[in-house]
């Protein structure tokens, strides 16, 4: 099989290693940052010191929504930002890669989301801090966003969106929620899982993913209860599975997780953790790949298992799945991911899997 790997220009980990961003920025035009609450001031503090001139942005909706992406793009034009660093969950990340590659560009973000517009090459400097692990959306040169008014949610993508720099603090990870962490590390897992399974894996990104598959298995409940090396665990963990998923593509998972996630307003994760254990029936034949995966049953217990002890749901049940959202659903599942799925599934059997989580 014919592979190319693809990675961010500058990958920095380990504890403390975001403090060393701020000398790799560039000298010239002003900084644009786009945050979560709960880490601007430190983004403030650390990145807009003088003489550095900058405009720090907050607020935004999870599920990135294309109106976010349109406000923060007006910012950074008229504040002529020649540079974007994000600093928060994987929305913030994709908003951040977003922006940093249309700001030099004409139009609105729909544009670019609907192929309206194509985008040329590489837009700004662009830095990714995840404060979660996590997304792996700093490995990654795609962007996930949302339009409410249609609920479509895809990707936009381009080779030059991959960030200049890409920064694993775990320290960045300390006190996160214990529902985010949940959700977010579920994400991870499903991700290093999907990536090892993927018909588009290679002995690298098994390598990556499989390591990372024990790892985040083994920190998560560690990290539920903000025990640092736990976290630092995890943080390298959901770093590895951005390296390997990014190459490999992911699954059925996330092929499905889209389009539920737009419609029913699940969190990404949590509709991770729902799936999971189903496409793993699906895809037990090839189980065998996965560290522990040559005992299937067991392997897929210890994913229920988890999940009870990070106390996500196992259905869609309360988010009120019934049979008038399938047709959405199969309409805009058959995603890249999708198509990397080791094992095909037709529309009966995403049928039959989905009434079984309703």
């Amino acid at each position: 099989m014919n592979s190319e790997i693809r990675l961010p220009g500058l990958i920095l980990s380990g504890e403390n290693s975001a403090m060393r961003l701020s000398a790799l920025l560039p000298a010239a035009g002003p900084i644009l940052i786009v945050s979560t609450r709960s880490h601007a001031e430190w983004a403030r503090h650390t990145f807009l010191n003088e003489p550095r001139k900058g405009l720090l942005l907050t607020g935004f909706q999870p599920e990135l929504p294309l109106a976010d992406a349109d406000r923060v793009l007006a910012e950074g034009r008229r504040l002529g930002a020649k540079s974007v660093v994000a600093v928060g969950g994987g929305s913030v990340m994709d908003l951040g890669k977003t922006v940093a590659a249309l700001l030099p560009l004409e139009g609105t973000t729909a544009d670019y989301f609907y192929n309206r517009r194509s985008i040329p090459g590489k837009g700004v400097f662009f830095a990714a801090l995840p404060t979660t692990a996590g997304t792996g959306a700093e490995m990654t040169s795609n962007a996930v966003l949302r339009d409410p008014e249609t609920g479509v949610k895809q990707s936009l993508r381009h080779p030059a969106m991959m960030a200049d720099v890409a920064v694993s603090d775990p320290c960045l990870t300390w006190g996160c929620p214990p529902k985010l962490t949940a959700a977010s590390g579920f994400d991870a897992l499903t991700q290093a899982v999907e990536s090892v399974l993927s018909n588009r894996a290679t002995a690298c990104t098994r390598a990556l993913a499989g390591a990372a598959v024990h790892m985040l298995l083994t920190a998560l409940p560690g990290a539920m209860r903000d025990e640092h090396p736990a976290r630092a665990m995890a943080a390298e963990g959901s770093m590895m599975t951005g390296m390997a998923f990014a190459q490999s593509g992911l699954g059925a998972v996330h092929g499905l997780a889209h389009p539920l996630g737009s419609l029913l307003h699940v969190p990404h994760g949590v509709c991770c953790a729902i799936l999971l254990p189903a496409i793993l029936r699906h895809n037990r034949a090839c189980l065998g790949l996965l560290p522990g995966g040559d005992r299937p049953d067991a392997f897929i217990a210890r994913i229920e298992e988890l999940r009870r002890e990070l106390g996500l749901p196992d259905s869609f049940r309360s988010f009120g799945l019934n049979a008038a959202h399938y047709p959405f659903i199969l309409r805009h599942c058959r995603s890249g991911s999708m198509k990397c799925n080791p094992i095909p599934l037709a529309d009966e059997e995403i049928l039959r899997i989905l009434e079984n989580l309703a």
